[in-house]
């Protein structure tokens, strides 16, 4: 792939589920990049929007893995506020 060729999108995922996501030495993300043949960007500790995920690749790849990234989060959110109310 061309770097031309490369569609980049900027999604908000609330940062408290980011770790979650990433995983225990990063396994859930390479798992996520291999699955989709993206790349991910997480923001750093001194960013502006803490929320903001950038994932960039083939135009599809990028949308399906907006898709996933948000029903990951959620889930977790869901389980976070069950976590709480129990």
């Amino acid at each position: 792939m061309f770097q031309e060729d490369l569609y980049s999108e900027s999604v908000e995922i609330d940062h408290r589920v980011h770790s979650r996501i990433i995983g225990g030495r990063g396994r859930g993300v390479r798992r996520i990049t291999e699955d989709y043949n993206v790349d991910l960007r997480f923001p750093g500790r001194d960013a502006g929007n803490p929320d903001l995920v950038v994932i960039t690749g083939d135009e599809d790849a990028v949308l399906e893995c907006k898709d996933h990234l948000l029903q990951l989060e959620d889930e977790y959110v869901s389980q976070c506020s069950i976590a709480v109310v129990a």
